[in-house]
Protein backbone atom coordinates (compact mmCIF):
# COMPACT_ATOMS: atom_id res chain seq x y z
CA UNK A 1 0.00 0.00 0.00
CA UNK A 2 0.75 3.72 -0.77
CA UNK A 3 0.80 6.10 1.66
CA UNK A 4 -1.93 8.13 -0.66
CA UNK A 5 -4.04 4.96 -0.56
CA UNK A 6 -3.94 4.74 2.99
CA UNK A 7 -4.49 8.17 3.50
CA UNK A 8 -7.65 7.77 0.74
CA UNK A 9 -8.61 4.88 3.47
CA UNK A 10 -8.74 7.27 6.21
CA UNK A 11 -10.72 9.58 4.44
CA UNK A 12 -13.71 6.67 3.59
CA UNK A 13 -13.54 5.55 7.46
CA UNK A 14 -13.71 9.31 8.43
CA UNK A 15 -16.78 9.68 6.32
CA UNK A 16 -18.07 6.48 7.38
CA UNK A 17 -18.17 7.40 10.66
CA UNK A 18 -19.95 10.90 9.48
CA UNK A 19 -22.50 8.23 7.96
CA UNK A 20 -22.81 6.44 10.96
CA UNK A 21 -22.78 9.47 13.49
CA UNK A 22 -25.57 10.90 11.74
CA UNK A 23 -27.60 7.70 11.21
CA UNK A 24 -27.20 7.09 15.61
CA UNK A 25 -28.10 10.81 15.68
CA UNK A 26 -31.56 9.98 13.59
CA UNK A 27 -32.50 7.02 15.72
CA UNK A 28 -31.86 9.10 19.34
CA UNK A 29 -34.12 11.61 17.83
CA UNK A 30 -36.69 9.28 16.47
CA UNK A 31 -36.93 7.22 19.79
CA UNK A 32 -37.30 10.81 21.61
CA UNK A 33 -40.52 11.37 19.53
CA UNK A 34 -41.59 7.79 20.21
CA UNK A 35 -41.13 8.41 23.79
CA UNK A 36 -42.88 11.56 23.65
CA UNK A 37 -39.72 13.41 25.53
CA UNK A 38 -40.39 15.86 22.74
CA UNK A 39 -42.51 17.05 20.21
CA UNK A 40 -42.17 18.60 16.63
CA UNK A 41 -42.91 21.71 17.46
CA UNK A 42 -40.64 21.92 20.42
CA UNK A 43 -38.03 21.28 18.10
CA UNK A 44 -38.98 23.12 14.83
CA UNK A 45 -36.91 26.17 14.95
CA UNK A 46 -34.54 25.11 17.96
CA UNK A 47 -32.66 21.42 18.12
CA UNK A 48 -31.26 22.30 21.19
CA UNK A 49 -35.02 21.52 22.95
CA UNK A 50 -34.20 17.84 22.97
CA UNK A 51 -33.47 16.03 25.83
CA UNK A 52 -29.42 15.85 27.22
CA UNK A 53 -29.09 12.38 25.99
CA UNK A 54 -30.30 13.41 22.15
CA UNK A 55 -27.76 16.43 22.31
CA UNK A 56 -25.23 14.15 23.10
CA UNK A 57 -25.19 12.55 19.55
CA UNK A 58 -26.29 16.14 17.80
CA UNK A 59 -23.13 17.30 19.38
CA UNK A 60 -21.28 14.25 18.00
CA UNK A 61 -22.68 15.16 14.43
CA UNK A 62 -21.47 18.63 14.53
CA UNK A 63 -18.08 17.33 15.57
CA UNK A 64 -17.70 15.30 12.93
CA UNK A 65 -17.73 18.23 10.77
CA UNK A 66 -15.05 20.70 12.43
CA UNK A 67 -11.59 19.17 12.44
CA UNK A 68 -12.19 16.76 9.91
CA UNK A 69 -12.40 19.25 7.47
CA UNK A 70 -8.33 19.21 8.20
CA UNK A 71 -8.24 15.42 7.05
CA UNK A 72 -9.91 16.10 4.07
CA UNK A 73 -7.88 19.29 2.93
CA UNK A 74 -4.40 17.15 3.73
CA UNK A 75 -5.04 14.49 2.01
CA UNK A 76 -6.73 16.60 -0.96
CA UNK A 77 -3.53 18.86 -1.56
CA UNK A 78 -1.34 15.51 -1.06
CA UNK A 79 -3.36 14.08 -3.77
CA UNK A 80 -3.28 17.07 -5.76
CA UNK A 81 0.31 17.48 -5.24
CA UNK A 82 1.57 13.75 -5.77
CA UNK A 83 3.47 14.37 -2.32
CA UNK A 84 1.78 11.75 -0.08
CA UNK A 85 4.59 10.25 1.92
CA UNK A 86 4.61 8.32 5.27
CA UNK A 87 4.32 10.75 7.93
CA UNK A 88 1.24 12.16 6.04
CA UNK A 89 -0.35 8.90 5.77
CA UNK A 90 0.61 7.60 9.39
CA UNK A 91 -0.85 11.20 11.34
CA UNK A 92 -3.91 10.40 8.96
CA UNK A 93 -4.25 7.12 10.41
CA UNK A 94 -3.70 8.37 14.15
CA UNK A 95 -6.43 11.02 13.63
CA UNK A 96 -9.03 8.28 12.17
CA UNK A 97 -8.26 6.43 15.13
CA UNK A 98 -8.78 8.88 17.66
CA UNK A 99 -12.23 10.04 15.79
CA UNK A 100 -13.37 6.47 16.53
CA UNK A 101 -12.42 6.64 20.38
CA UNK A 102 -13.55 10.05 20.13
CA UNK A 103 -16.69 9.00 18.90
CA UNK A 104 -17.19 6.23 21.40
CA UNK A 105 -16.49 8.26 24.38
CA UNK A 106 -18.83 11.74 23.20
CA UNK A 107 -22.04 9.40 22.95
CA UNK A 108 -21.15 6.73 25.76
CA UNK A 109 -19.97 8.08 28.63
CA UNK A 110 -19.17 11.57 27.89
CA UNK A 111 -16.31 11.68 29.86
CA UNK A 112 -14.49 15.02 28.84
CA UNK A 113 -11.14 14.33 30.32
CA UNK A 114 -11.07 10.67 27.97
CA UNK A 115 -12.64 12.71 25.27
CA UNK A 116 -10.14 15.18 25.37
CA UNK A 117 -7.63 12.84 25.90
CA UNK A 118 -9.05 11.48 22.36
CA UNK A 119 -9.36 14.80 20.68
CA UNK A 120 -5.48 15.57 21.63
CA UNK A 121 -4.17 12.45 19.89
CA UNK A 122 -6.66 13.28 16.91
CA UNK A 123 -4.55 16.54 16.77
CA UNK A 124 -1.06 15.52 17.32
CA UNK A 125 -2.39 13.36 13.83
CA UNK A 126 -3.36 15.73 11.96
CA UNK A 127 -0.28 17.78 13.05
CA UNK A 128 1.84 14.86 12.06
CA UNK A 129 -0.19 14.66 8.66
CA UNK A 130 0.29 17.96 7.81
CA UNK A 131 3.96 19.20 8.78
CA UNK A 132 4.83 15.79 6.78
CA UNK A 133 3.16 17.24 3.71
CA UNK A 134 4.81 20.84 4.37
CA UNK A 135 8.39 19.33 4.53
CA UNK A 136 7.69 17.11 1.49
CA UNK A 137 6.13 20.54 -0.80
CA UNK A 138 9.11 22.24 0.64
Amino acid sequence: MTPLSIALICVFLQVALTFFAMMRMAIVRTASHVSKEVNFGDVALDTRNYPDSVKQFQNNVTNQFETPILLYAVVAIAAATESANWPMAIGALIFVASRYVHHMIHVGSNYVRKRFIAFFVGFIGLLIAWIGLGVTLV
